[in-house]
């Protein structure tokens, strides 16, 4: 078990590997399987294609380790995880079609006596299929398919696994943070919000010797980097955050080298953290490195997908439920004395403003321009209020502004006016992108907090905005809102 804990990293790994290689193995399997059910073929016999599967599952494995899928890498939501993957798979379905093509039976494309294909023609004749006048491209591309999303589903749940191993506390890293500062304490904040990263947080490290005996917020500062010789063993440090911004540069490589010593391994939020959240280039000017941010990309494509994709799913949505529309309608009509509808101004992309359509869940000399109820409990909210928001049908109207083109599906959520005008710059660049339904920071642990207190998650989006993250989103969005509803 100690050996476990120890090695929980490494032993994982292994079995991550194992895992991706029978789940692409049973890929192979499975599109073999649906390849003639799917397009009314012969169907083939399995012998002659476990040469090309052991190929298959050979070539996955090592452009998964290429594309850096067995890094050992902290993630929210997993969704980079997903995005490698899917690259991973087609790269692999390349290089396999490559292959089956070099390796045929009949032999190479050209036979030249040259010193290179001398010495690779060993290699060949171990490696050539025997049957590839059998191999389809398009049973290929099934079969490839099939892994894409059986190893999906795979990777999911294991890091649901690993995400749990972490929760109950095996294979958690113990950590520190150097700075008891704002950026410290947030930094603290999401450690302790997120467990299933596999961070144990132990406390904070800090310069000044008369802070070693205080607490911030609850935790203790329990030393400067002079005690790190005995705190290392004593509260089993494996590393260090280090988020004190105001470091200069010689203090920060000094204590950096000090890490090293110990043999701590360590990382550094940088200053001006939130600029590294934009796109940027780094470039020289003659050993000076430069860092260049970069406009957003004008993504036509990616832009017209995402509103055609939005008219129709807001559209087929309206319309199927509209009898159950009509009905809660009814309802709060006959509830409560007031409008059906709650409208409010809400700002949107540019900071512009657009009144938001919501079904009314409050008493309506109750409603206006004041915080969100926080709890169920709350005694501005309706009997029927609370039924609707606890399975969130009161959003339903917000369709309307998906239609309008005042939303989207996926997006930072809009706020109220008065909200928008105590932001800051940074909080500013939440209005860069239409606002949506649904967002990153909704599927994440963070939404139990104000919206404008959690800008990383909409700042990452909008960087990041892609078919396949809107995709990942709407789906997490859905299991999110059932596992709400169970726990209620």
């Amino acid at each position: 078990m100690n050996f476990l804990r120890r090695n929980f990293e490494s032993v994982f790994l292994v079995v991550q590997v194992w895992v991706d290689g029978l789940t692409t193995l049973l890929g192979c399997l499975v599109g073999l399987w649906l390849f003639p059910w799917i397009f009314n073929v012969p169907r083939t016999e399995l012998a002659i294609h476990v040469e090309l599967f052991i190929l298959i599952v050979g070539v996955t494995l090592v452009t998964f380790w290429f594309m850096g899928m067995y890094r050992s890498q902290k993630s929210i939501l997993n969704v980079e995880e997903y995005r490698q993957l899917t690259k991973a798979v087609a790269i692999s379905f390349l290089t396999t079609c490559t292959l089956v093509f070099m390796l045929r039976q009949e032999g190479p494309l050209v036979d030249i006596d040259h010193w290179f294909y001398r010495l690779m023609r060993p290699i060949y004749e171990i490696l050539k299929l025997q049957s590839t006048e059998a191999y389809s491209r398009v049973m290929l591309l099934v079969v490839f398919v099939c892994i894409m999303f059986l190893n999906i589903v795979q990777r999911a749940a294991m890091f649901r696994l690993l995400s749990r191993l972490h929760a109950q506390g095996i294979g958690n890293v113990n950590v520190v943070i150097f700075g008891t500062g704002p950026l410290a304490r947030r930094l603290q904040q999401k450690l302790r919000l997120f467990p299933t990263l596999g961070y144990n947080f132990v406390g904070y490290l800090e310069r000044a010797p008369d802070r070693r005996a205080d607490q911030v917020g609850g935790w203790q500062v329990l030393g400067s980097e002079q005690d790190l010789d005995h705190l290392k063993d004593r509260h089993q440090i494996r590393q260090v955050i280090v988020a004190k911004p105001e470091l200069e540069e010689d203090e920060l490589i000094t204590l950096c080298r000090k890490f090293e010593d110990y043999g701590i391994r360590y990382q550094v939020v940088p200053r001006l953290y939130h600029f590294y959240s934009r796109r940027f280039s780094v470039e020289t000017l003659d050993s000076v490195p430069l860092i260049t941010p970069q406009a957003l990309p004008m993504r036509p494509v990616y832009n017209f997908s995402k509103r055609a994709m939005d008219v129709a799913v807001a559209g087929a949505v309206l319309l199927l439920a509209a009898p159950l529309m009509i009905a809660i309608a009814a309802i709060i009509k006959h509830e409560s004395p007031g409008p059906i509808f709650f409208t409010q101004y809400r700002r949107g992309a540019y900071n512009r403003s657009f009144r938001i359509f919501k079904f009314r869940t409050m008493y309506d000399d109750m409603c206006g321009d004041a915080i969100t109820p926080q709890t169920s409990r709350d005694p501005r909210i309706t009997p029927t209020g609370r039924f609707l928001r606890k399975t969130s049908l009161d959003e339903l109207p917000q369709l309307w502004n998906v239609v309008r083109g005042d939303m989207s599906l996926v997006g930072p959520r809009p706020e109220m006016p008065f909200i928008v005008e105590d932001y800051d710059e940074l909080q500013m660049m939440r209005l860069d992108v239409k606002p949506g339904l649904t967002g990153l920071w909704q599927v994440s642990e963070a939404r139990k907090s104000p919206i404008h207190e959690n800008v990383d998650y909409d700042l990452y989006y909008i960087e990041n905005q892609s078919v396949f993250l809107d995709l990942t989103i709407f789906i997490m969005t859905v299991g999110t809102v059932m596992r709400l509803r169970s726990t209620h």
